[in-house]
């Protein structure tokens, strides 16, 4: 990839130059992630090779920590049709993220498509009454259902396999604030068949729509519904079973309600549901921003998604059953001048955390009879900035009643669809603490310095113990459990 990107480049020397990198993050960090345990407790001494030192609550609205360094490469063009009513534009969006592998320190490229598109639209008289149709061409990530980042749905994980690419066509009509789409993406994957030697290649579907928009200046309503095709049942223990090879067919609904003070106070959409525009309507002059309200401005936004799909009865693989998946969240911001107070509360449900994989036990559902819990967390932050002086000091903190689940011989905890943790032997799932502790120094308009303490307690960490070829898994040192760490980073944003 990188060979054939560097014999490309010489092509666009006409016409692409510096400018055309757009929200550029280089970071430098020294981190630990705990600082008082060693290599014995998993954990490195203070370096700047590993990233991601964070805490639960953190990333919310994004997919990457704010310790990375990545950039987009977007050439981008926006014309005038031939019909006066018509107008186009496209972008090329590449990711770049360069990495250092821990284990051998040799530095590397990650290059990747994130949201390249064409776009066709009609004006209806004004440039904000129209018509559109966007074209995904590599990727459609970046068109998912729901609202807050960390609740969204339909991306291209939604799909049990790992799909080579997954594109996809939008048509929207805009009209001021108000909004309704409808969009349709597909993927590439294997089709299982009754003979094992042959596998073709088949098109799964994902369809999406949504409406929404503002009435007044201080209230939005948003709503959203889709369906997929995730993949096929064929963890079935009998292969002469009807079920073989099925369609897992997914839906799900979503929707949004937000109230806001003022309109001095924006409502909070991720930028990684947004497309990437490189022109000076849309690039910054600066990334580095504060809110600020003469006075005091609050804004509520509230959400709820309820999905559903077809797995495999636990209590009989023979037949399966439809298994209902939630998640929500309630986020509440008051600025006073420049001090923010935010406060959220977070739902989601053990089948929404295991929705893409799908299953705790892949395309199996949850037994009715398994005793589980949902993850609950409440998340705060309070920061200030002190203009004069550039400086933000600020102060999170998180309370979590973790997912977890009982198999009948021990307890487990799942922090996300990837993660999931055997609570200690005789133990039930605890609850997790955390907090962060941080100071941002604005230094230029390009140019911040950030030092930050975190403080973690999970009591839920456990390490395998093996006796007489028998494993037990015992309660993790307090040095695991309780994990103090810091962050000191320069960073650019450009």
């Amino acid at each position: 990839m990188i060979t054939l990107l560097t014999l490309a480049l010489p092509l666009f020397s006409g016409v692409a130059h510096a400018g055309d990198f757009m929200d550029v993050w280089v970071t430098t960090a020294f981190e630990d992630e705990n600082a008082f345990a060693g290599p014995t407790d998993d954990d490195a001494a203070p370096n700047f090779v590993m990233r991601g030192n964070s805490t639960f609550f953190e990333n919310y609205e994004t997919r990457f920590s704010d310790d990375i360094s990545q950039s987009y490469l977007v050439l981008y063009r926006k014309d005038d049709g031939f019909n006066p009513h018509v107008f186009t534009e496209a972008a090329m969006v590449l990711r770049f993220a360069p990495y250092i592998d821990a284990d051998s320190s040799k530095p590397g490229v990650n290059i990747a498509d994130d949201g390249s598109y064409v776009r066709i639209g009609y004006k209806f008289g004004r440039p904000d009454h129209n018509l559109s149709l966007t074209g995904y061409a590599v990727d459609a990530n970046r068109f998912r259902l729901g609202y807050s980042y960390d609740l969204t749905w339909g991306g291209r994980s939604v799909f049990v396999f790992d799909p080579i690419a997954a594109p996809g066509a939008r048509l929207q009509y805009q009209n001021g604030s108000f909004y309704a789409f409808a969009g349709l993406k597909t993927a590439i994957g294997q089709f299982n068949t009754d003979n094992s030697e042959y596998t073709p290649s088949q098109a799964y579907y994902g369809s999406l729509y949504g409406l929404g928009g503002e009435l007044g200046k201080n209230l939005r309503l948003e709503g959203g519904f889709g369906s997929f095709q995730q993949g096929q049942l064929d963890s079935v223990t009998d292969a002469s079973s009807p079920l073989y090879h099925t369609m897992i067919n997914a839906i799900g609904g979503c929707a949004q309600i937000s109230v806001r003070s003022t309109d001095k106070i924006d409502y909070i959409v991720s930028n990684e549901l947004k497309l990437y525009r490189n022109s000076p309507d849309f690039v910054k002059d600066t990334y580095i921003s504060h809110r600020h309200v003469d006075g005091v401005g609050l804004l509520v936004q509230t959400e709820a998604n309820v999905l559903a799909h077809n797995l495999l009865d636990p209590a009989n693989t023979g037949s399966s059953l439809v298994e209902k998946a939630v998640a929500g969240d309630l986020q509440a911001l008051t600025v006073i001048g420049t001090t923010e107070i935010g406060v959220d509360l977070v739902y989601k449900d053990l089948a929404f955390i295991v929705f893409n994989v799908p299953g705790i036990t892949s395309q199996v559902g949850i037994p009715t009879t398994m005793q589980t819990s949902p993850q609950m967390y409440a998340r705060g932050k309070v920061s200030h900035y002190f203009e004069k002086a550039h400086v933000t000091p600020s102060l999170g903190f998180g309370y979590m009643k973790p997912a977890s689940y009982n198999t009948g011989d021990a307890w487990y905890v799942q922090y996300d669809a990837a993660t999931v943790r055997h609570v200690p032997d005789g133990q039930t799932p605890a609850d997790i603490l955390s907090s962060v502790a941080g100071v941002q120094w604005d230094v230029s308009k390009s140019v911040v310095g950030v030092g930050e303490l975190l403080y973690t307690l999970d009591n839920n960490e456990s390490v395998s113990v093996s006796t007489d070829g028998e494993n037990t898994y015992a309660q993790a040192s307090a040095l695991v459990r309780n994990r103090f760490g810091f962050n000191i980073l320069m960073r650019a944003r450009f």
